[in-house]
């Protein structure tokens, strides 16, 4: 996962790509990770955005798209559960921390 994350991949084919049924890969992840699967991944993508969105000078939109995001409304909202603040607010305050 963490070399695809990127990627727009179901759990099931990562399910796949571990040779487990989804149901054992749901359950050794959280074994492992203390938390589900899907969680795991979207705290992942939103980091990477995170980092892009401070060190990069890719928009908003570029910046979902290139974390594994497809849908930008999507985006913001998982960014700002996370973050704690939308893209754009998170980078000015990065910026002129």
């Amino acid at each position: 996962m963490e070399k695809n994350f990127c990627f727009n991949l179901k759990l099931e084919d990562y399910a796949d790509l571990s040779h487990r049924s989804l149901s054992t890969f749901k359950r050794d992840f959280k074994q492992q990770f203390n938390q589900s699967p899907g969680k795991w991944l979207s705290q992942r993508r939103v980091h990477y955005a995170a980092n892009l969105v401070v060190n990069s000078n890719l928009s908003v939109s570029q910046v979902a798209f290139e974390s594994g995001f497809e849908d930008l409304s999507h985006f913001s909202r998982v960014f700002k559960e996370i973050m704690g603040s939308n893209p754009s607010e998170y980078k000015k305050s990065m910026v002129t921390s």
